[in-house]
């Protein structure tokens, strides 16, 4: 079941309803047994065995954590086993066949021909999202930030709450645990305005990710024929498509959310007014950068080894190592593949690492042309250097592997033929002329939603003004859903790219 059907709508308006209609103290339950059933629609069954044992050994673990805190080397031994059992899961589900294809490769170097057999295992739905999400809690239990639930159903309820399952957020138990358990009376307002959210969200992935996939399909499936300035319109497109894709689920699954009264953590800040790149990841996926940040990064620089060292370690280098962890950890979360270790990870920490390297020189340049840093122009133009260069790190995310990443680089700066911005070229895109009209006209009301969202809550701004107004701006976001969704042939305008996750 995906968050874009029919079936999902219907059986979210059925279990808002009975979410509403339960006592208070019984509506936790009532969003477990939603959750468990939205499991069993949307993935393999049998998958949830994995689920399963990640909630009971996290569920023991938190519990031993917190009844030995006075006892750290107890207390620690027991958040060792649990971080190891979960991680240990993670990567023996979905980097088994990274690990073996690697161990091959080394093999057939020293001549050994005899390649160790791929493994076929599927994992279950969101691990990637809810292991971050149970280390986080084994530690924060560790650390006194927040005490473990009471009971191993509430466990299940805060590790695989349906909304997170499907891409995130991810979300810390001391900001979910109350609100989960609490109760909450009936807010129409909250309603209304959760139902807004689901609304946008499908605007973003039908209407404009729908398009932007179909010309990203069409390019990179033929880099020789659509080379040149074909090229960097791909790059820009699933960079596009990529945003709509991804902040359109956000949007569908924290609106959800709110309809039970229950407001999971935002994922995305506008990320395009970015002006660096650096900046761009804390507008980007906000929760895993915050989870890398709080539980990889901080602990690996602050580590007793760097005071070991003493003067011989430069004061910044311990920072600058621990982001090359980070970074190559976020590569690898996107998939047991080289291909997003280098352009996920590698390549991002580069920018951001030469870009702080570089600042002196950048300032001296700035001043020597006299570039005034306080105009639009210049924001503009910062802003556009890091969606290029987010652009380029994508290619990698995208296409199959690096060899085809590096060839339709190749393609894209030895062919020139800026003609086709001016002849009928793009409309031979896989998208007819109108539906590459109605899509610039899609992405220039998200530039301008996004635009006055940098200042404005929007939904709140909507709601003050009269009641024929509200209905017409939210009445317009229907009817654009249900008269220009895209559907074209062979798209599944119901999966999304980080679903895979």
């Amino acid at each position: 079941m995906v968050i874009t059907s029919f079936l999902f709508m219907s059986l979210l308006g059925i279990s808002i309803f009975v979410y509403y209609i339960v006592p208070k103290r019984f509506q936790w339950v009532a969003l477990l047994i939603y959750s468990a059933v939205f499991f069993v629609l949307s993935s393999t069954p049998y998958t949830g065995i994995y689920l399963l044992a990640s909630i009971l050994l996290t569920h023991f673990c938190a519990h031993r954590i917190h009844e030995n805190i006075n006892q750290r080397r107890k207390s620690k031994r027991y958040l060792i086993i649990g971080i190891l059992f979960n991680a240990g899961m993670l990567a023996a589900l979905k980097y088994s066949n990274f690990a073996v294809n690697n161990i091959n490769v080394i093999l057939h170097r020293f001549g050994i021909t005899h390649a160790i057999p791929n493994v076929s295992l599927l994992a279950p739905l969101g691990i990637s999202f809810y292991t971050l999400q149970v280390i986080a809690y084994l530690v924060d239990v560790y650390g006194g930030i927040t005490a473990p639930d009471g009971n191993v159903f509430k466990t299940a309820l805060f590790v695989g709450y349906y909304p997170q399952l499907t891409s995130g957020p991810i979300a810390r138990h001391e900001e979910m645990g109350r609100q989960l358990f609490e109760g909450h009376r009936f807010d129409a307002d909250k309603l209304l305005y959760g139902m807004q959210r689901i609304l946008w969200g499908v605007f973003k992935k039908i209407v404009i990710s729908a398009r932007l996939g179909v010309i990203v399909d069409t390019i990179y499936e033929d880099v020789v024929l659509y080379n040149g300035l074909y090229i960097w319109i791909a790059a820009a497109s699933f960079m596009l498509q990529l945003y709509t894709d991804f902040s359109g689920c956000m949007d569908i699954v924290i609106g959800a959310s709110e309809c039970y009264g229950i407001v999971l953590p935002e994922n995305f800040r506008r990320p395009f007014f970015s002006r660096s790149v650096q900046e761009f990841f804390q507008r980007w996926h906000i929760t895993l950068g915050g989870w890398l940040r709080d539980y990889i990064m901080y602990p690996v620089s602050r580590t007793g080894l760097w005071r070991k060292m003493g003067k011989r370690v430069n004061k910044k280098l311990p920072s600058y190592l621990a982001m090359l962890v980070v970074w190559l950890l976020f590569g690898l979360w996107h998939g047991g593949h080289w291909k997003f270790v280098i352009g996920e990870g590698l390549f991002c920490y580069l920018c951001i690492l030469l870009g702080r390297l570089c600042e002196p020189l950048f300032k001296w340049l700035i001043q020597k042309l006299r570039i005034r840093v306080s105009t639009v122009s210049w924001r503009i133009f910062q802003s556009m250097r890091v969606f290029v260069l987010l652009s380029i790190a994508n290619m990698f995310f995208r296409l199959k592997n690096i060899k085809e990443t590096l060839r339709a680089f190749r393609y894209g700066i030895t062919h020139w033929n800026p003609w086709i911005l001016l002849d009928d070229s793009l409309y031979e895109l896989g998208l007819s002329a109108r539906n590459v009209r109605l899509l610039f006209v899609c992405l220039v009301v998200l530039f301008l939603v996004d635009l006055l969202g940098e200042k404005y809550d929007l939904r709140k701004e909507i709601a003050k003004q009269n009641l024929v107004f509200r209905w017409i701006v939210w009445g317009t976001l229907l009817f654009s859903i249900l008269i220009f969704g895209y559907y074209g042939t062979g798209y599944d305008a119901e999966s999304f790219i980080y679903g895979n996750f």
